[in-house]
Formats: structure tokens, C-alpha cells, sequence
């Protein structure tokens, strides 16, 4: 358990500092950089024709990827050649990006091209943060208050239903940058933590409070555990 958390804790600090994967081939040094929004969607496609087998990525990651990497070793250098650029320009550049798809290709074996596909196909652990902070369980109590205030009051909201306005706009407002900047220059797991850790706060009467069972001292216990009984018992919710 304090090893998981320990490795959690450095993962994080790598999404905080944004930190790319190197490594050589031959003399030549690349990195893997985080992937962001724009890439994540320029991506898509070339994951979806992958066709892997979720199930054991899940399992034995590895084994799924040297599957990949002999089936299907075209696709996966250009998903890794993707991988290893960092602007927009070079991103859309055909030349740049044939060019290094065929490098790898030709300078790299199939067990080391599995270990690099591993590491891009695992290394978004966003969820993995939200748990870990307890942001979940705080969405779920949003959802509950705002749920209340709606049956209480006359506000509608409207819009937020697809990814402009959901997370480019908010985003943009925030962090005082361009949708381009947003789209292309922030790993798309470093803006899904500050977007979801965006402080709000809401207003409850002592009625709401009760009716949405909040408690004041804002702990989180786990009911399941047995020996949470106490904490359970003691909590205020008055």
C-alpha cells in the first residue's frame, strides 16, 4: 500500500512537471512526450485501428503489445513517431513524420518497439489521480447539492455538452490562454486534473446541508471498511 501510493505520488509530480520518456536508438535520442488534446484526437484513429484486445492490455500489457508490434508494426510506428513530436508543425508535417515511422521501423526490434508502445498506451493515469485525491467522491456530493438546488430554485443551465464547452472554454477562461494553447501546448492529463480540482463552492441553507447529507468537518471514510464504524458513528452532520 505505501508503495503503490509512493508510485502514485511520483506519477503525479511527473504530470505536474509535464516530464517526457527518453531513449535511444542507434545515436539518436527521442523522447516521448504527454500527449495533449489535439493529439489525443489526431491519435484516435490510428489507436482504433490497432483493434487491440482491452482485456489483455488490462492483464499482460506487454504480450498485447508484441502482438501488435508483429501484426501490425506499420501502425505502431507511426503512433510511436507521433509520440515522439512535440509541435503542432511537426505534427502535421508528412516528411518529419514519414521520415522518423521509418527510422523506428527500420532500427528498432519488435520487443523493444512493444516496451515503448506499453509505456504510451499506459501512462495516462488521470483516473487513477481522481481516485487517489478523492475528487470522485466530491463529484458525486456536487452532483447530489446541485441536484437539491435545482428542485429548490429557478436555474436552468444550458451548454457544456460537448468538449468546446465543457473543457476547451472553462480552460481557456482559466488559465487566461488560447483554445490553440489549450488544444496543443498542455498535456491533456495536467488539464483534466486542474479542471477537475477547480474549486467551487456552493451555498446550502442548514435544511439543504441535512437533506444532502453533508457533512460539516468534509471527511471521507470509507463505509465498507468495518473498522470506519466509529468515524461513521462520530461525524457531525448537524
Amino acid at each position: 500500500m505505501v508503495e503503490n501510493r509512493k508510485i502514485i505520488e511520483m506519477n503525479i509530480a511527473d504530470t505536474i512537471m509535464e516530464r517526457p520518456y527518453g531513449f535511444r536508438v542507434n545515436k539518436r535520442h527521442f523522447y516521448l512526450y504527454p500527449i495533449t488534446l489535439g493529439k489525443t484526437y489526431l491519435l484516435s484513429r490510428l489507436i482504433e485501428s490497432l483493434d487491440m484486445k482491452a482485456d489483455i492490455i488490462k492483464a499482460n500489457p506487454y504480450m498485447e503489445a508484441l502482438r501488435l508490434c508483429q501484426e501490425k508494426k506499420e501502425i505502431v510506428c507511426r503512433l510511436l513517431s507521433y509520440h515522439t513530436l512535440n509541435k503542432k508543425e511537426e505534427l502535421f508535417n508528412d516528411r518529419i513524420v514519414n521520415g522518423r515511422c521509418q527510422f523506428l521501423r527500420k532500427n528498432l526490434s519488435n520487443e523493444e518497439m512493444a516496451q515503448l508502445l506499453v509505456m504510451v498506451l499506459t501512462k495516462d493515469n488521470t483516473d487513477e489521480f481522481i481516485k487517489y485525491f478523492g475528487i470522485d467522491r466530491e463529484r458525486k456530493e456536487l452532483a447530489k447539492v446541485s441536484m437539491i438546488k435545482n428542485k429548490k430554485g429557478n436555474s436552468i443551465t444550458f451548454g457544456g455538452k460537448s468538449i468546446f464547452g465543457s473543457l476547451i472554454l472553462p480552460a481557456c477562461e482559466k488559465l487566461n490562454m488560447t483554445p490553440q494553447q489549450i488544444v496543443w501546448e498542455i498535456s491533456f492529463s495536467f488539464l483534466q486534473m486542474l479542471m477537475a480540482d477547480a474549486i467551487t463552492s456552493v451555498y446550502l441553507t442548514d435544511e439543504e446541508k441535512k437533506e444532502a447529507r453533508i457533512s460539516n468537518d468534509r471527511t471521507f471514510v470509507n463505509a465498507d471498511d468495518p473498522k470506519n464504524m466509529e468515524k461513521i458513528k462520530a461525524m457531525r452532520w448537524d
